[in-house]
């Protein structure tokens, strides 16, 4: 079961990694992106939250996580700010 935790952390961690990529280069607008990422990252918190002791999860698996909250967090307020822009603009 340890495995099966970890190895669904591990997939998860690449999909939003590759959704954030794509963001950034434009590919998917920000709506997308919180469609997209938005379950995987709920339960990447559900998983730690609940279970951390009982799963060993790697020091670099956890770095990796800790970026991808990073990296939500400024494209989230960074998607906030270029909506506030465009309405106080109009």
């Amino acid at each position: 079961m340890e495995y099966i935790k970890k190895r669904l952390l591990e997939e998860s961690v690449r999909f939003i990694e590759l959704c954030q990529v794509y963001y950034l280069k434009g590919r998917i607008d920000g709506h997308t992106y919180n469609s997209l990422t938005g379950i995987k990252l709920n339960f990447i918190r559900d998983i730690l939250k609940k279970e951390r002791i009982d799963i060993c999860v790697e020091k670099k698996l956890l770095e990796k996580i800790n970026s991808l909250f990073v990296v939500d967090k400024k494209i989230n307020n960074l998607d906030r700010k270029v909506v506030c822009l465009k309405d106080c603009y109009v």
